[in-house]
């Protein structure tokens, strides 16, 4: 007997929604899109082509108004929305998939974390670039041990502008919370989380040109120290290239991230290089890497752990933006620092 598809809608349909959560899916028979949320209407037009049999709605609100029995909800909006409309989807009982970040905002996370242990739902945030072939093949390594203990992390996201196609939100901190640190931080943090375990012992930053904390920064550095380990995280929006490099320092060797290749020196003077079909950094949308991403979501319903292993995960990347803003704002005295920070944050 064939599964039952579970119900779901999808919110907001920008360029993410369309090239890629919409082919994603697509391809997952088990999840069906009964219903697509829009303010624009152009928006909802470009939907029904791509969901002819999924109802329109114009607001959150209107969605659960007249859908009952929705199963989860997929989150697209502009990130000043998300918070809200996590909190809104879990109280109408629907697992919940969220575009990066989930929230800036500490005490809205603690609301989501409650409301979905409370209601056994998963609050799961779009961690997408894990899913990369680089990505994936560079977890392996490491788990097999390539590099031995692992001791400093540098990575790099360059790009020329912010995103294309994103519309002017992106530069716009009351609707975007930030600049390349919020939506390029965002990915490294979790990349890094999956790398170093742990939390920093001081967190240290530096936005530019002329950046302030809550402004539109399009360059970030940031500097972590662990008790085990360093790294380095540099994020560029006025780059003179396009590219995501990294290097990866253990004591057994050294790993470097270039973009299309992956590159292992061994301690024993030897070297393997894997090579991809596509750079790291070619597009902004990526449906393959949704796809697996989607595989997660589904396998996180019926496992409590893994979902709240994924929203840890997102309030790593929160604590740690918030924590740059607040070292760029107070500089790098460690107790003006601690005195600093919003409450709940550690």
């Amino acid at each position: 007997m064939a599964k039952t598809a579970l119900r779901g809608a999808l919110v907001g349909f920008g360029r993410v929604a369309e090239k890629a959560h919409a082919p994603a899916l697509l391809e997952r028979p088990e999840l069906e899109v009964a219903a697509v949320v829009d303010e624009a209407p152009e928006r909802l037009k470009a939907a029904a082509a791509v969901f002819p049999k999924a109802k329109a709605y114009a607001t959150l609100e209107a969605l659960f108004a007249a859908e009952k029995g929705l199963n989860f909800v997929v989150i697209a909006t502009p990130p000043s929305a998300h918070g809200a409309q996590v909190l809104a989807a879990l109280r109408a009982g629907c697992h919940v998939l969220c575009e990066k970040p989930l929230t800036l905002d500490v005490e809205q996370f603690e609301d989501i974390r409650r409301e979905a242990s409370e209601r056994k739902l998963a609050a799961y945030t779009v961690h997408n670039w894990a899913h990369s072939p680089q990505w994936q093949k560079l977890f392996s390594l490491i788990r097999e041990g390539s590099l031995g203990e692992l001791r400093h992390v540098e990575l790099h996201a360059l790009r020329t502008q912010p995103a294309a196609g994103a519309g002017d939100w992106r530069t716009d901190a009351k609707i975007s919370g930030g600049g390349v640190l919020v939506d390029h931080g965002w990915h490294n943090f979790y990349l890094l989380n999956r790398l170093v375990k742990g939390t920093p012992t001081r967190v240290t930053g530096r936005l530019g040109p002329g950046g302030k904390p809550g402004t539109i920064e399009d360059d970030a550095t940031v500097f972590l120290e662990y008790p085990q380990a360093t790294a380095l995280v540099h994020l560029s929006w006025r780059s003179a290239l396009r590219s995501n490099t990294g290097l990866f320092f253990g004591s057994k060797g050294l790993l470097e991230l270039d973009d299309i290749r992956l590159i292992l020196h061994r301690g024993d003077g030897s070297e393997e290089t894997f090579e991809f079909a596509e750079k790291l950094s070619a597009a902004s949308a990526h449906p393959d890497w949704t796809a697996g991403l989607l595989a997660d979501f589904l396998g996180a319903l019926g496992d409590p752990a893994r979902a709240s292993d994924n929203l840890e995960e997102a309030g790593f990347c929160l604590k740690m933006i918030n924590r740059v803003y607040v070292s760029v704002r107070v500089g790098r005295n460690p107790l003006r620092e601690a005195l600093s920070r919003p409450r709940g944050m550690p």
